[in-house]
Formats: C-alpha cells, sequence, structure tokens
C-alpha cells in the first residue's frame, strides 16, 4: 500500500531500471555480439564491417583466405574481435579513412589479419601510442603474436598482426 507520491516515484524508479536493463544489454551484446558466439569469428568480422558499411561513413571490405567455418580458441575469437573493433574505430575517427580493407587468412598454425585504410595516416616515430594503439598492441601481446605497423602522412595506414592457433 503505497501513497500515490510514492506509488509514482515507484513507477519511475521501475522504469528506469528497466531502461539501465535495455542499455546493458544493448552494451554486452557490441562487446559480445550473438554472431561471434553462435558462428564464430569470421562471420562475426564480415556482419560487422557490413553493418559499418551500411552507415556510409567507412566502406569495411572483408576477406577471409583460407578458412572455412572452423572456429578457434574462444579467447583468440574474442581478442582478434575487439582488435578489428579497435582497428575500425581508428580508421573512422582518427585516420579520417573513406575505405578500410579487412583480410583474415590462414596457413597451416598461422591466422594473419591485415587492415589497409586509406586515411590521412601518421608518422610511427613521432606518434604516442594513444589508448587504441595500446589496446591493440596489448591484446597482440596477450595472444603471443606479432604486430607490424606501417603508416605514411597523406598515404594510409597499414597494419599486421600474426597470431598461431
Amino acid at each position: 500500500i503505497l501513497s500515490e507520491q510514492n506509488a509514482n516515484v515507484f513507477q519511475r524508479a521501475i522504469g528506469q531500471l528497466d531502461e539501465a536493463i535495455v542499455e546493458m544489454r544493448r552494451v554486452a551484446h557490441s562487446m559480445m555480439p550473438e554472431a561471434l558466439l553462435r558462428f564464430g569469428f569470421v562471420d562475426a568480422v564480415r556482419d560487422f564491417s557490413e553493418n559499418i558499411s551500411q552507415t556510409k561513413k567507412l566502406k569495411v571490405s572483408f576477406q577471409a583466405v583460407g578458412i572455412s567455418q572452423e572456429r578457434f580458441p574462444e579467447n583468440v575469437e574474442i581478442t582478434l574481435y575487439r582488435i578489428v573493433q579497435e582497428l575500425i574505430n581508428n580508421a573512422l575517427k582518427h585516420a579520417e579513412a573513406t575505405d578500410l580493407y579487412l583480410q583474415l587468412a590462414k596457413t597451416d598454425d598461422l591466422l594473419t589479419l591485415t587492415a589497409e585504410d586509406n586515411g590521412k595516416g601518421f608518422d610511427t616515430h613521432t606518434l604516442k601510442d594513444g589508448i587504441g594503439l595500446k589496446n591493440i598492441k596489448n591484446r597482440v601481446d596477450y595472444l603471443g603474436g606479432k604486430l607490424d605497423i606501417r603508416s605514411e602522412i597523406g598515404k594510409g595506414t597499414s597494419i599486421l598482426i600474426e597470431v598461431y592457433v
């Protein structure tokens, strides 16, 4: 038994709680998309790339070479997916690129992820690592992989990541 004023406060609190739950689900989905859990890294990246391309802000072309529907260890899939998200974010926000080419290739136990954009590029010798590049480096290190970043002002950026699976 609540007074009308307390009932209104209670209903508002319930509404805010419902909104918070919806927002948490949205955040959790973007962090761990259903496609990654159900279909694996390749399909999740393909889906994410297509969604980004539909915004018309960045055309992402994704190609998988030498990979069928095989799955990789969960930690590899999740970590590489986060790297792809960061690469796309960097191409959009920092490089101001209009085109991004992503390629995932597998030869024996070596998985190679390549990202090339047509953005404004940067001087790799003078740039201090931003949070995005640090995140990528830390994730590649976590997987025991190798990272090679090549960029030239006015000519875009190319990033090569190699991980053994």
